[in-house]
C-alpha cells in the first residue's frame, strides 16, 4: 500500500469512528475489498485439496487403530 492509499484509509477510518458517514469512505472500502480477492482460485483449490487429504488420512488412521 502506498502513502496516498494509507492516508485515504486513515481518513476513512477517522470519519467512520467519528460517526460522520461519508460516501467516499464506503466506496473506498468496497474498492479495497475487491482488490484483496485473488485473481484466480488456484490457492483456494490447493487449500481445499490439502484439507481433504488431511481429513482422509485422519479418517483412515482412526479407522485402522
Amino acid at each position: 500500500m502506498n502513502r496516498q492509499e494509507m492516508d485515504t484509509a486513515l481518513a476513512a477510518a477517522n470519519i467512520a469512528l467519528a460517526g460522520r458517514p461519508r460516501r467516499e469512505a464506503s466506496s473506498f472500502a468496497s474498492i479495497e475489498l475487491r482488490g484483496v480477492a485473488p485473481e484466480d482460485g488456484r490457492w483456494e483449490i490447493i487449500a481445499g485439496a490439502v484439507v481433504a487429504f488431511v481429513a482422509f488420512v485422519a479418517v483412515v488412521v482412526a479407522w485402522l487403530y
